[in-house]
This record gives structure tokens, sequence and C-alpha cells, in this order.
């Protein structure tokens, strides 16, 4: 104890009215004895510059003398122990700043002035000369009063100030509910040290005090902080300066800090602000993108709907320059081409493909073709129109069609045939007894759950109809008699041996085998099965795919 203690070095003498430095009087020993002797002479009366309590002049072991509280003495800052050196030298600085003429006048001009402010309670009002007394401690502000039924202290700051003796009176009148307004008088804004950082960012209103001296009723100037968005919408601060009195003053109740200006909370809304502001400039900008966008869409799809119609009225049989156009499209660009044909979606009065594909003459085959195969167009394929037809009927009634080509092309397209389609189809075929009955093949396309493997039934029709037999237990896509199957089994070895495994397969599969082989009775299926086995061809297996979608219980 006795080593901080001897660090106090300020001592207010009330019989001279002097303050005592405790460097200057113990500089030297013999007239450190002479001071000593004058206090037990009671021609000295020493009291703390801090709490005021009296002090003695004590000594230790090595005759070095020291002011020191008495040892019954109430809590001080400097009695308890728990400043380092550091600190308590900074702590000096700032007793020796509140006994310099200046911090007088400062403390004596702000008590005077409150004395004309409405709603100061005249008695309250103490200069440097009431003690503050709480369970965890005790402070003496530079200046006290009561305003509106709020207390409130005022500290003078003139010299450095550490952050721990800032945070230790703003705690201490915080949690007994006192409103601190801090005073300076000398500083600088823009090149703020680190004490008026400390003042500063204690609350997040960032203002300065200081007394206006000019005024006879009691003013501050407040500079505080304030944020401002600049005409390219950058958010920037500037530091202002307003004159204020008590009323104009916001009283914060949870820091108990008074401030004139929100600088935190006009942050936000400016940032705020600053937001909406870019979000509608990033808006526009994405409108002025998607203007753009559209436009050059837009341009490419008329573009592409010129080279169609030229195509169509010069009855040209290639279509690669249009398909080229748009294959070129991006997703976006392919939904406005779709939005301006108008080919899907529109009202049931329209159907522009069964019209188109009812009026086309034998010179427009390529176009219905492109129309169908081009799988960037969008249609209601399976729509049927008012008189209730549907496209493969109205390609089968329209004879000037490839009608085998463009159904292909439908049915590659998800087209979906129903009953009415069969009942045309037939119907056609009888006025037409030349043409090949392809509505197996069409059927086994129908099926199909993936499309694209559409050609490849087209390509593999006579095989798939080889095993559709074998399951069927009938003949079917033959002109064989329903007996004849020793002629159908050796007509699938002799022709078809590049895909026997999946023949013998379906026919074992099917049960067909136990048929075959008892009606062999000649052995010309058996001769041929020997000749297979001795030399067996290289098989093919292109046919896998559409296998698994039509026949899956051959592939499990």
């Amino acid at each position: 104890m006795a080593h901080y203690e001897r660090s106090i070095k300020l001592a207010f003498d009330k019989i001279t009215g002097e303050v005592l430095d405790a460097d200057e009087v113990f500089k030297k020993t013999k007239d450190a004895f002479v001071v000593r002797r004058k206090f037990h002479n009671n021609e000295l009366d020493l009291y703390c510059c801090e709490c005021e309590q009296k002090l003695n002049i004590s000594t230790s072991k090595n005759d070095r003398l020291h002011f020191k509280h008495n040892s019954n003495a109430d809590y001080c800052i400097l009695k308890d122990g728990k400043l380092t050196p550091e600190q308590i030298d900074l702590f000096n600085k700032i007793l020796y700043s509140k006994e310099s003429p200046r911090h007088k006048e400062l403390k004596q001009k702000i008590g005077d002035k409150l004395l004309y402010v409405d709603g100061v309670e005249k008695d309250s009002i103490a200069i440097d000369n009431r003690f503050i007394l709480k369970e965890d401690g005790k402070r003496k502000p530079d200046v006290y009063c009561k305003y509106k039924g709020n207390e409130l202290v005022f500290e003078i700051q003139l010299s450095t100030l550490s952050l721990s003796y800032i945070l230790s009176r703003y705690e201490f009148y915080k949690r007994h509910g006192i409103y601190l307004i801090w005073i300076l008088d000398d500083f600088d804004l823009h090149d703020q040290k680190q004490l008026e950082r400390d003042i500063k960012y204690l609350t997040q209103y960032e203002n300065f005090f200081k007394l206006d001296e000019n005024e006879k009723e009691f003013r501050l100037h407040c500079d505080y902080k304030y944020p401002f968005l600049t005409d390219d919408n950058q958010l920037l601060t500037k530091w202002l300066t307003k004159p204020v009195t008590l009323k104009d003053l916001n009283f914060d109740n949870n820091c108990y800090q008074v401030y004139y200006f929100n600088f935190a909370l006009k942050k936000e809304k400016e940032e705020e602000y600053q937001k909406r502001i870019f979000d509608a400039i990033e808006k526009e900008k994405l409108k002025n993108v998607e203007r753009s966008r559209r436009n050059n869409a837009n341009i490419k799809s008329h573009l592409i709907v010129e080279e169609i119609k030229g195509l169509k009225n010069d009855k040209i049989q290639s279509y690669h320059s249009a398909y080229k156009l748009i294959y070129e499209l991006d997703e976006y660009q392919r939904d406005v081409l779709n939005e301006k044909l108008r080919l899907k979606g529109l009202n049931k009065i329209h159907y522009p493909l069964h019209k188109w594909i009812e009026k086309a003459t034998k010179d427009h085959n390529e176009f219905i073709s492109f129309l169908l195969n081009c799988t960037v167009l969008e249609f209601d394929l399976n729509e049927v129109d008012q008189e209730g037809y549907t496209v493969f009927q109205k390609v089968i009634l329209n004879n000037e069609l490839h009608n085998n080509t463009l159904i292909k092309g439908l049915l590659k397209r998800n087209y979906e045939l129903v009953k009415r389609d069969e009942l045309t189809y037939f119907q056609w075929l009888e006025s037409n007894p030349d043409i090949t009955n392809n509505w197996l093949l069409y059927s086994f396309c129908n099926r199909l759950k993936s499309k694209y493997l559409v050609d490849d039934v087209f390509k593999h029709y006579v095989l798939l109809c080889i095993i559709e037999s074998a399951k069927c237990n009938e003949i079917i896509g033959f002109n064989y008699k329903k007996t004849e199957w020793i002629a159908f089994a050796n007509n699938a070895i002799q022709y078809h041996k590049e895909y026997w495994e999946y023949i013998e397969l379906a026919f074992k599969h099917y049960g067909l085998w136990e048929t075959i082989i008892p009606l062999d009775k000649k052995g010309t299926f058996q001769k041929k099965l020997e000749q297979f086995y001795s030399a067996i061809p290289p098989q093919h297996f292109d046919v896998d795919s559409v296998f698994e979608d039509l026949y899956p219980e051959l592939m499990e």
C-alpha cells in the first residue's frame, strides 16, 4: 500500500490555500523534514485533491516522506492500490489540470450560467464541492445540477485522460442513473487525439460539447458527425457545429449520456436510403439489359420468321438455313421466338398447324416436315381442332403429303395416337389398297417411353415384328398364315442372324420355342440353327435401348 500512497503527488493546504507538490516539497531530505515538522505543529492542514479527505505526512524505513491517507479514510481511487504506475501518473496529471486557472474558470462559468436555465433547480448547482456518495464509491464532478428531475454532471477535460479513467467515470454515473456531459475545450475535429476518440466512441451518437463562453445563459457548441449521400450515391460524413441549450438535448436513459444529433440512427437511415437508390439503379440497369436482350431476341426472331416465310413461299426444299438460325439461339431467345410465332397456347380458333397441314400441297412437304422436326418450335400437337380432327388425321387426309415421314415427325414430338386416328387410317387404307399398312409401326412408336428412339423403331421395324409375334403368339407384320411358324422361324434366322440372340431370347421367354420345335417335322429350322451355331456371325446390339423400352421383361 505504501508504494502506491507515495504516488499521491498533490495535497491541498487549507491554511495557506496552496496545492503542495510532493515532488517539490520532499525533493531534499532536509527540506522534507521541515515540512513534516510544520505538519505536526498544525501549521499545515492537508487534504487529498481527489477525495478531499485529510492526509498526513508519513515516512518509510528509508526516511522517504510521502502524502498518505489516514488509516480510517473512506474509499479513494488513489488509496485502493489498484492503479498501475502509468495510470497513477495520468491521474495526477488530471488533478494538476483540475487545479489550473482555466479549469477553475470553466467550472465557474458553467455553474453561473446554469442559474439562468429554466428547469435547473438553482439550489442543486454544485461547483466542484459536492461528492456523489454511493455504496461502490464516490465521485466529485466538476459541476452538478438537477434539470427537470434528472441528475446531471459536467466533467471538464483539458488534459489527456486514460481510457480506464473515462470508463470509470462513465460506468459510475451510468450505474446510478446520472447523466454525464463531457466538456472539451481546445481540440481539432479533424485531428482528434486519443482522448477525443475515446469519449466519442463511448456511445453511438459521436457528439462533442464545448462551452459557449460568449453567452450569458448556458449554451454549448455541439460538434457532431453528419452522414449524407452524394449525387453518385456514396455515403460520406462531415462535421457540423450547432449551438444548443439543455432543452435542445436528448437524454438517453440507457447509457445516461446526452446528445443533440443521433449519428447512428441517421447513418442507418441513410444506408437504407442508399440501398433503395442502389437497388433502384440496379433494377433500372437490369431493365435496360432486359430491354436490350429482348430487342436482340425480337430482331433474331423477326429474321427467322422472314426466313421461314421466304423458304415456304419460294417452295424451297431445304430448310437448312432456318435450322441454323434457330439452333444458334439461346434459351431466352427461343422463348421469345415461340412467343412471337404464337403456335402454342392460342385460343381454340386458330389451330395453325392443323390449317397448314390441311392446306399444304406437295410443295409444302419440307415446310411441314421442318415444323415437326424442329424441336425448338412449340405446338399443342395433341389438340383437336374445331371440327374434331387431330393433326394425325389432317396428315392422313391430305394425299399431297408424304404422310409416313410426317407421322414419324409427329411421333418423335410426343404425339399420342388416339382411337379416331386408327379409324381414319384404316378407312384411308381401304381407299388406297396399294399403300403399305404401317399402323403397327406407328403403334410401336406410340408405346415408346423415350420418343428419341422413334428412328430406331423405323429402322428395326421387321425385327420388332418378329419379337412382337413371339410375345403375342401370333404372326404379326408378315404375310405368313397363322400356322406357318416354321417358315416364320426360318425367315428370322436366315435374314436376321445378326440379331439372333434377341430373337432366340424372345422365342424362349415367350414360349414360342416349345411351339416351333415340335412343328419342325422336316428339321429345316433345326438344321439352320445348327449351321448358325457352327459359325456364329457377329451379333449387333444397336437395338438394346429399343428392346429395354418396349420389352423390358427380356432385359431382366
